[in-house]
């Protein structure tokens, strides 16, 4: 059961970084526009620095959950790879019940601020009506998975399984400080 939860949440988390570099794509494409039009025709695209301002979350916040599950995160591990597998498998625990935590409190908080914004339609000032709960959206989302991934290797620790890596990150050429 644990493995088929963790791979149709590992879809997800695929599909949502996707989203993420289309969006990033979109944003360049935009901007190019942008610059294009005006120094060329002198008739700049109205609120292209709004637009990208507003979908910037969605590359930030939507592949962090995908990113761990391919084990591509920045780690730093003065004390962990000098003590006992035992050891390491309780800092593992630790480690992801903390973080699980503290995701799952920004999750909520993010929440409440997307919540509230799209209640009252909160839109940026700009020379079309942008949303912004557009933007904030984003955050509660990507948070959310980065919290169940976290729970999902919690529960993998907890069970004595090792959590499946991505075959991308075997891929993929990875830096070790020591």
């Amino acid at each position: 059961m644990l493995e088929k939860s963790e791979k149709r949440i590992r879809k997800v988390e695929k599909f949502l970084s996707d989203i993420s570099w289309i969006v990033a794509m979109v944003i360049t494409i935009l901007i190019v526009s942008d610059v294009l039009l005006r120094f060329v025709f002198n008739s700049p695209l109205p609120a292209t620095w709004e637009i990208s301002e507003v979908s910037m979350p969605w590359i930030v916040f939507l592949p962090f959950a995908f990113t761990l599950t391919i084990d591509a995160h920045v780690k730093v591990s003065l004390i962990k790879d000098r003590v006992s597998p035992k050891v390491r498998w309780a800092f593992d625990i630790f480690g992801n019940a903390i973080s699980f935590v503290f995701l799952s409190m920004v999750t909520y908080w993010s929440w409440l601020r997307f919540w509230e914004s799209f209640i009252i339609n909160e839109e940026i000032l700009a020379a079309i009506k942008i949303p912004w709960w557009i933007g904030k959206f984003a955050m509660p989302m990507g948070m959310g998975f980065f919290a169940l991934r976290f729970l999902l290797q919690l529960f993998f620790d907890l069970a004595r399984q090792k959590y499946p890596v991505d075959a991308e990150a075997n891929q993929q050429e990875k830096y070790y400080t020591t």
